[in-house]
This record gives structure tokens, C-alpha cells and sequence, in this order.
């Protein structure tokens, strides 16, 4: 994920010089030493309004394609609850789980077997001859009691079973955690490219403007190449933006497990509602988290079949008392008066020596324990920095959104003025261009700042696991 962030902000810092930036990854444009992006999690972050400057779109109107849905973040959480497939193959997995519970418990109940005979043979010392014989059979078994094997057994199938519960839990967040993540990518990306088409339509405008000046011999000829060169870098970083936007596009597709080839989504340019209050302190985070986190739950759950299963290991030289009864009935082809035949009984078998597997299946059991404990530890001693970070990223992302929102209005009204000054012959193309690169910063910046803030949001909600 901070690949991710650090590949965004490098392109964020491309746009701001208005120059395309090709990449192997998306990377939506914006000003150079743009704040590193925290990494994405879940959905939720602040959105301050953005002062609208004359001609500047507006990001309450998602631009659309025709046809398209304009999918909110909900729906696509919605869609992709119902149907991503790595929910899908998590549901299973707790269902094969569930499977294996009914599979060990079979052990403890009776199974009963009919045959029936039908055949032909030579009668003895007549090869040339021939006799047919018939029969019908019934037996049956039950195991009385293994003194605890099959009980322990079943145990662990059952924890492991709520271990996969568990696991799907863990899955589902992680679903939900791409799935937001891609989606604020892409209303990033639909703010940046909205941000190029302004910049864009303000370069048009002065190179218009620079081409009436030269006309008028007010101006020397140099000022139109220099404007036609900036109009055509903003132009470049605007088809760079739309690219950008597409691939965030096919990444929230894939995220979302949409499967219709006919449509794609369409997102708005708006961030999620920010949340007003500040983030809880450190410690009722970690509580929160220790309670709520289903990979917590999971690890539990794996550690206590883990122990069961050492118990169940070490009973496997436990004796096995079974009850056994079988009837069978051969009548001949010619008689049928011969009667029946039953017999019922109790075994007792006892494995004295079983070649070691026992103590190997114990020592499995044990190292699966410690891996589970292992495992479990690891999580807790990460969750308190995991929190701390996402926590601090918030408090300053939050400031960071603040000043970007001021250095927008600044920078904007300083386009103003520049535009003023030029338009009364007072300024030059240099200050003009100077004033439009600072617009386009500062633009970028706050796009980068406000979805640093709702990726901060984001990760702070799934290390809690809300």
C-alpha cells in the first residue's frame, strides 16, 4: 500500500508542472512536494468544500458517461458483498468447515450394511454340473466408546470450524478495505482530471489572449510560443489524467468483482462525508481492537483446537470398544427352509504398538500450537503501532486539508490578479504562467490531501475492524 501512496503523490507532483507523466502504474497528477499519501484502507474522509473559481468545474457534478450508473461507495460495497469472489470462496471454506464437523461425528454413530448374493457354481466333484445359490445379509456396528478419541476430535473439527467463521470475517474486511480504497483512488482521479480540463481551459483562454496582444503588435511574438507551449503540456496532462481515471476505473471493476462487460462504473467527484470528531485516544483504540478484530477471534479459536487436537493425538492408543451384529439367510434354488442366521457381539481392540504415529501426530499438533500462538502475539504487538499511525496520519492529514483548502482560494486569487495585469498589458507570460502553475499545485494538493484523510479514516476503521 505506501508503493501504492508514493507512486500517487509522484504523479500528483508531474501534473503540478503540467507535464504528462508516463508510468507503469496509475498515478493521478499533482504539485510537486505534495505530502507523502497515507496508506489506503477503508472508506470515510474528510471532503472541505472547494471554492469554486470562475469556469472551474464543480466536483458536486460527477461528470458521467452516458448510460452509466454513478455507483456511491455503498452500493459498491453492496455489489461487491454479494458477489467478489474471494467472498464467495471464504463462504465455502466455512461450509467445508462445517463438513468436516459432520465427517468426525459419523465416528459416533451406528452404521448398518445390507448385501444380497446371487450365484453359480459347479457342485463338487461334478465339474459339468452346475448350482445356484442365493442369500441376503444384514450387519451393523457401533462404537460404544473410544474413551474420548472421537470427542476430541470433534472438538478441534468444531473450533476450527469457528476459526473459519473467523477467517471469513477477516476476508470480508479485506474486501471492503480494497474495495474503498480503489473507489477513493478514483474520485481522486476524477478530481485531478477536472483539475487538468480547468487548467486547460485557463492556458486556451491565454493563448487566445497572447495571440490578440501580438496581433495588436502589444506584445512580442515570443509570448505565443511560450503560451502554446504551456497549452499544449496542459492538454498532454489532461489525456495523462483521463488514462489515470480509466485505470482506477478497471481497478474498482476488479475490486468490486463487476463482471458485466457491457457497462463500467462511474464514480462522482466527491470524497466521503469527513468525520467532524477526532479519532479516539490510543488506548480505546487498542481495547476496541483487541475485542473486535476477527483475525484476533480466529487465532483464539485456531489455538484451542491446536490444544485439542495434542489431547486428541496423544489419545490416539486409546482402546475402542465396538458392538457388532450381522444376520444372513442362504436358501437354495429348490429349498427355501433353511432359517436364518444371526450373530451380535462386543470387541474390544487395543493398539499397542502403532509403529509411532501417535507421537508424530502429537508433535504436529504441538507445532501447529506454537505457530498459532506465534501468529496471535505477532498481530498484538503490530495492532498498537498499526493504531498510533493511522491515528497520527488523521490529526495531520486533517491540517494538511485545511491549509490546501486556503492555499486553493489564495492561489486562485493571485491567477486573478495575474490575469487583471496581463489583460492591461501590465504583465508578462512568465508571471501569468507563474500564477497558473500555483493554481494547479495548490488544486492537486488538496485533492491530495483530502484523499490522504480518507484513506487515514479508512485504515484506522479496519484496524478496529468497524
Amino acid at each position: 500500500m505506501k508503493f501504492f501512496s508514493a507512486m500517487f503523490l509522484a504523479a500528483l507532483a508531474g501534473t503540478a508542472a503540467a507535464q504528462p507523466a508516463p508510468r507503469p502504474t496509475p498515478a493521478p497528477p499533482a504539485p510537486a512536494g505534495a505530502p507523502t499519501p497515507a496508506p489506503p484502507a477503508v472508506p470515510g474522509a474528510p471532503n472541505p468544500a472547494t471554492p469554486a473559481a470562475p469556469g472551474a468545474p464543480n466536483p458536486a457534478v460527477p461528470t458521467t458517461s452516458e448510460g452509466n450508473e454513478i455507483l456511491t461507495l455503498e452500493r459498491a460495497l453492496e455489489i461487491a458483498m454479494r458477489q467478489q469472489p474471494n467472498l464467495r470462496i471464504g463462504r465455502a471454506g466455512v461450509e467445508a468447515a462445517a463438513g468436516r464437523v459432520d465427517q468426525t461425528r459419523v465416528a459416533l454413530l451406528p452404521t448398518i450394511d445390507l448385501q444380497a448374493r446371487a450365484g453359480v457354481g459347479n457342485r463338487p466333484n461334478d465339474f459339468l454340473s452346475h448350482t445356484q445359490s442365493t442369500g441376503l445379509g444384514a450387519s451393523a456396528s457401533w462404537l460404544i466408546t473410544d474413551f474420548g478419541q472421537t470427542s476430541l476430535a470433534i472438538r478441534a473439527a468444531e473450533l476450527n470450524a469457528d476459526a473459519a467463521a473467523a477467517g471469513l470475517g477477516t476476508t470480508t474486511l479485506d474486501v471492503r478495505t480494497t474495495v474503498e480504497t480503489t473507489y477513493l483512488e478514483a474520485v481522486a482521479r476524477r478530481r485531478l482530471v477536472q483539475v487538468a480540463e480547468t487548467t486547460v481551459k485557463s492556458e486556451d483562454a491565454h493563448l487566445d489572449q497572447a495571440r490578440r496582444f501580438v496581433a495588436a503588435g502589444a506584445k512580442d511574438p515570443i509570448e505565443v510560443a511560450q503560451a502554446q507551449a504551456r497549452d499544449a503540456n496542459a492538454k498532454s496532462a489532461l489525456a495523462q489524467a483521463q488514462s489515470n481515471e480509466a485505470i482506477a476505473l478497471a481497478n474498482l471493476r476488479s475490486a468490486i468483482g463487476w463482471v458485466d462487460p457491457t457497462s463500467a462504473p462511474v464514480v462522482s467527484a466527491n470524497f466521503p462525508a469527513p468525520s467532524e470528531s477526532d479519532p479516539p485516544a490510543l488506548a480505546a483504540l487498542v481495547d476496541t481492537a483487541r475485542r473486535q478484530r476477527p483475525e484476533i477471534v480466529q487465532f483464539d479459536k485456531q489455538l484451542e483446537a491446536a490444544d485439542v487436537a495434542v489431547s486428541a493425538a496423544q489419545a490416539e492408543r486409546r482402546p475402542r470398544l465396538t458392538a457388532n451384529a450381522q444376520t444372513d439367510w442362504s436358501p437354495g434354488t429348490s429349498d427355501w427352509s433353511p432359517e436364518p442366521s444371526w450373530s451380535a457381539g462386543l470387541v474390544l481392540s487395543w493398539s499397542l504398538f502403532d509403529g509411532g504415529r501417535a507421537s508424530a501426530d502429537a508433535r504436529v499438533a504441538r507445532a501447529n500450537l506454537t505457530t498459532a500462538s506465534a501468529q496471535r502475539d505477532a498481530l498484538l504487538v503490530s495492532l498498537t503501532s498499526q493504531l498510533d499511525s493511522s491515528r497520527s496520519q488523521i490529526v495531520a492529514n486533517r491540517a494538511n486539508a485545511q491549509a490546501s483548502t486556503e492555499a486553493v482560494t489564495a492561489a486562485r486569487a493571485q491567477l486573478q490578479l495575474a490575469e487583471a495585469r496581463y489583460a492591461q498589458g501590465l504583465g508578462s507570460q512568465i508571471e501569468l504562467a507563474d500564477a497558473q502553475t500555483a493554481v494547479t499545485t495548490a488544486e492537486g494538493n488538496l485533492v491530495t490531501a483530502e484523499f490522504q484523510l480518507a484513506t487515514a479514516w479508512a485504515q484506522l476503521r479496519r484496524a478496529i475492524a468497524q
